[in-house]
């Protein structure tokens, strides 16, 4: 067994059923330390957080494996890598990104843990440099920020093929709504749908995640730029 990476925070290995395999997902043990947190603070915290939205994201690519199966894949905003350690499983070539260095270690590992192993490479949005195409780019929880949109709109250009797909999951935040709405204002097709995942933590106090029925409703949304 692989020893895990050490931080000054403390990790726990979550077991987490999705499609044919249970997944060791190593993350943040408590979601009470990120939100106890400054605002600065939170954002180094962010991607050591399983959020549900990964899960979501995970599971619609067991759905719908043709998605991912025989397809160049980029994961952005990695964090601790569920989704792209899935889509590698589902006969995808993925390479993961994240801003934050530790967080790809995390990811790495989480993969190597799980005999997955994946591309990845550190990624500052606005900066961002790497020219690759991909038949599709997937992402959980990375359209909190309105100031970033414009960036990862400029990435989507430049890293879809022509004919390549974007598949983002939310938890219900308005400005994701927005800012699928202006990709369909200047030609893509959305399509909307909705999941519905067993809460990681609760008791935790996630104004993000809305409960429904005990759990927690994750938007995704598949686009394609209308050719």
């Amino acid at each position: 067994m692989l020893n895990p990476p050490a931080f000054s925070f403390p990790l726990e290995t979550a077991t987490v059923p999705v499609g044919d395999r249970v997944w060791q997902i190593r993350s943040l043990r408590s979601r009470d330390i990120f939100f106890a947190t400054h605002t600065t603070a939170q954002r180094d915290l962010y991607g050591f957080v399983l959020w549900e939205s990964a899960i979501g994201l995970s599971e619609r690519l067991v759905a719908q494996p043709t998605l991912v199966r025989g397809k160049r894949v980029l994961e952005l905003g990695a964090g601790v890598g569920l989704p792209g350690i899935v889509a590698q499983h589902l006969g995808g070539d993925v390479a993961q990104t994240d801003y934050q260095v530790d967080s790809l270690t995390l990811c790495a590992w989480n993969g190597l843990q799980n005999g997955i192993k994946t591309a990845n490479f550190q990624g500052d949005w606005q900066q961002w440099h790497h020219a690759q195409r991909y038949d599709l780019i997937i992402a959980a929880d990375i359209l909190y920020d309105e100031a970033l949109h414009f960036y990862i709109e400029r990435i989507l250009h430049r890293n879809l093929t022509p004919t390549g797909q974007l598949l983002l999951a939310d938890p219900g935040r308005p400005q994701a709504l927005d800012f699928m709405l202006h990709l369909e204002a200047h030609g893509w097709h959305i399509e909307i749908d909705t999941a519905h995942v067993v809460p990681q933590r609760s008791g935790d106090p996630n104004p993000l995640t809305p409960s429904h029925d005990g759990f927690v409703e994750v938007t995704l949304y598949l686009a394609q730029k209308h050719r």
